[in-house]
């Protein structure tokens, strides 16, 4: 295996890992709080972060193999969480990256911000679909779309910091000079 397939490698394993803790340990701190379903989504720093050093495919493994190993990890992975969270992760990806290459200069908040909003959408028709067929769930959507603002303005807030203390650095970059 050659250095750029090992470094390569190693950053998806990195980012894997500190997305799945991170996911496991909100997990467990949901738990006790008063609405299980209630999540910061604070693991998905990690793809935010991936996704504004434009890492789509990255961001996407990444995405897909914290929610498996999450679920895991929480005992929760045949659960209908596992699969409302790989649905509305997968929405607020393909949107975020929509907004990160449309040319129009979001800001990471901005991106941040819909991303949240579009995973509890994408929750909501998936929760109307397979499990609740009953138009009233609509009627949460405009409660989630304000907590998925809130969510997503604190995700990108420490993102944006994180931003701006972290190096990511491409291998393909490196060998190259």
């Amino acid at each position: 295996m050659d250095t750029y397939t090992e470094k390569r490698l190693l950053q998806y394993a990195f980012f894997t890992a500190i997305a799945t803790a991170v996911y496991w340990l909100e997990s467990l701190a949901v738990r006790v709080l008063p609405l299980p379903f209630l999540r910061i989504g604070l693991a998905n720093v990690v793809i935010l972060y991936l996704l504004m050093e434009r890492e789509f495919v990255m961001a996407l493994v990444v995405s897909v193999a914290k929610t498996v190993l999450g679920g895991l990890a929480s005992l929760t992975l045949l659960s209908p969480a596992t699969l409302l969270s790989l649905a509305g992760g997968t929405g607020a990806l393909v949107m975020m990256w929509l907004m990160l290459v449309s040319g129009m200069r979001f800001s990471i908040l901005g991106v941040s911000m819909v991303g949240a909003v579009m995973h509890n959408i994408m929750q909501v028709l998936l929760v109307r679909w397979l499990i609740i067929p009953k138009d009233s769930v609509y009627f949460l959507i405009p409660l989630l779309g304000l907590i998925g603002l809130v969510m997503g303005l604190v995700t990108g807030i420490i993102t944006y910091e994180l931003r701006q203390r972290l190096v990511f650095r491409n291998p393909m970059e490196e060998t190259a000079a």
